[in-house]
């Protein structure tokens, strides 16, 4: 039995202002372990969670960062290793920015789980971007009183994704999503991933790859009817200006400009479901600053706080950053586009942009750039695709959808084309994709009739792999701007490069453990799903049963009803496979 029941992972940095409520809120709505590495705290956020563990409330622990590592991602492989961290029954890693919302119940976790489907793994919990309310002030109060204006539903630049689970064996933690060591290479890890049985916020299956991979939602697959996470990014205006100074756990340079503000300052909705546990939360910071020691380090953090705030005030540059800020809150969502086409480009291309800007060129023309380039490259994989499936590319793709056409009318020189982002433009989590469905299809029985969904999918799959090798670079570098681009939203949308989508801990992070006997042959059906849940860091390795029947979305939702089936074994047998318990509350 595990030794903790609901667990949260987060990594902070200066973070006292704001600390008691999180802490707080979340303990209120069920969580009974909290786990926070630190590094670099100048506000003694530190010492206040060292408070906090001796009061019982959460766990803290040193992030010492090597010079030359990120903060976040070495955070993520301490705690990989770290029993306190991972022997729970579930893991949930987030911010000191996002409270989880529970809509169903009393919004409590134990509300969540026990609606959840008893064979699932792991519930992907889209964000809910709020905004700063249009308040000024850096400490107006709690964040979850005063921050209620919200992005509604269908705005998709924020369905990023959080990501709830039940640890597994060679788990690799990580800042959205959990990984598995060696994917890429072993298809009992592979398969292992691929058989998991991920919920959207809704309780609905998510398509079978993304437990692959994926770190955001999308249309089909997006889901608030149970649960999201409210992400408070900006906060004030100059609670949102001290993040420009602080830094972040990521070091990203110029992170927090007035392009990120606008894309997370929305307000166009009032979301008031976290407010339901204010009362209870209220209490329980109260409980937290009976404590005289943890009172004072709170005033002291906030006087850091004050006094930068005071630095800014005096600054002479104070006027001008609220004013930019204030004209980026006024931009509106269908005009987004216009001011963040750049934001999340790979480095090399905002240089690029950067350049074109101080030569004259208009920003629509750099956008029509960036995003043919990305249609070049969307047209070559397209081709190869077709012509691995024995089809005529001239006769299924459109003059649109085709490379190498002759530029006609005004053309330009594209920067953008051949180099190493372009030729990764719609590539990567595609072929990573497919090479874990090809390897976990290798874990299949071919003799067992279940597993044709997944054969045939990595057939699919080295077709793909196969055509992808013979790609080639367009030699034109040349983009005709009077041929229609796609819309800029693809730019946001598909030239994104996401680190936390591809961290992976070095060897020798997650913990060896003694082999265990060789593994009795169990079986998964198509109507029940059954899974290892080994602790990393605290049990002995067990090998993850060899699944010989593909999921499917129609064998997901039947899990939850089947309470025990029997699954065909390779010679003839059968073999009773035990229900999944749910979780106790």
């Amino acid at each position: 039995m595990a030794k903790h029941q609901y667990t949260i992972l987060s990594m902070m940095k200066d973070e006292g202002h704001s600390l008691v409520e999180w802490v707080a809120y979340h303990n209120h709505i069920g969580f009974d372990n909290i786990c926070v590495y630190t590094n670099n705290c100048g506000d003694g956020t530190d010492d206040m969670l060292i408070r906090l563990e001796e009061l019982g409330w959460v766990k803290h622990f040193r992030n010492d960062v090597p010079e030359g590592k990120k903060p976040q991602p070495n955070a993520l492989m301490l705690a990989t290793k770290n029993p306190d961290v991972v022997d729970s029954e579930w893991i949930l890693t987030m911010d000191a920015d996002e409270f989880l919302s529970i809509k169903c119940g009393r919004g409590h976790i134990g509300h969540l789980v026990e609606r959840m489907d008893p064979a699932a793994d792991a519930i992907a919990i889209t964000w809910r971007f709020f905004g700063s309310n249009g308040i000024t002030d850096w400490n107006p109060g709690l964040v979850t009183e005063n921050y209620t204006s919200a992005a509604p539903d269908m705005f998709k630049k924020g369905w990023g994704v959080k990501t709830m689970f039940k640890p597994y064996r060679d788990m690799k933690l990580g800042i959205h999503r959990p990984h598995i060591k060696k994917a890429k290479q072993e298809p009992a890890n592979a398969k292992l991933l691929f058989d998991q049985l991920w919920l959207n916020g809704s309780g609905k299956p998510m398509p079978d790859e993304f437990s692959l991979s994926g770190w955001r939602s999308t249309k089909p697959t997006l889901g608030y009817k149970w649960v999201e996470l409210n992400h408070y990014a900006v906060k004030s205006y100059e609670a949102y200006l001290l993040r420009r100074v602080r830094g972040n756990v990521n070091n990203k340079e110029d992170k927090y400009n007035a392009a990120y503000f606008a894309l997370f300052d929305r307000n166009e909705e009032e979301h008031m479901n976290a407010t339901r546990h204010a009362k209870g939360v209220k209490k329980k910071m109260a409980k937290i600053l009976s404590d005289p020691i943890m009172r004072e380090l709170q005033d002291k953090a906030l006087d850091f706080h004050a006094k930068r705030v005071e630095m800014l005030r005096s600054s002479g540059e104070y006027d001008r950053w609220v004013a930019e800020l204030k004209e980026a809150a006024e931009i509106p969502l269908d005009k987004l586009d216009e001011v963040l086409f750049i934001q999340h480009l790979p480095k090399e291309w905002q240089q690029k942009v950067k350049e074109l800007q101080a030569a004259g060129i208009p920003d629509k023309k750099i956008a029509k750039m960036i995003a043919q380039t990305q249609t070049a490259k969307k047209g070559e994989t397209r081709q190869a695709l077709l012509a691995a499936a024995g089809e005529n590319a001239e006769e299924r793709l459109d003059a649109h959808q085709l490379k190498g056409r002759e530029s006609k009318g005004d053309s330009l020189d594209n920067p953008f084309m051949n180099t190493e982002a372009a030729a990764g433009l719609g590539v990567p989590l595609m072929n990573e994709r497919t090479q874990k469905i090809a390897l976990a299809a290798q874990a299949a029985d071919p003799s067992d009739a279940g597993a044709a969904k997944l054969l045939a999918k990595a057939a699919n799959a080295r077709k793909v792999l196969d055509a992808q090798a013979k790609a080639t670079p367009d030699p034109t570098a040349i983009v005709d701007m009077n041929e229609p681009a796609p819309s800029l939203d693809t730019i946001v949308d598909e030239a994104t490069v996401e680190a936390s989508t591809n961290i992976e801990s070095p060897e020798g992070t997650v913990p060896v453990v003694d082999a265990a006997p060789a593994p009795k042959a169990t079986r998964k059906t198509a109507t029940k799903k059954t899974t290892t849940n080994a602790k990393t860091a605290t049990s002995t390795k067990t090998t993850k049963p060899r699944t010989t029947k593909a999921k499917s979305t129609t064998s997901k939702a039947a899990a939850s009803k089947t309470t025990a089936a029997k699954a065909k074994t390779s010679k003839g047998k059968t073999t009773k496979v035990a229900p999944k318990k749910a979780t106790s509350k």
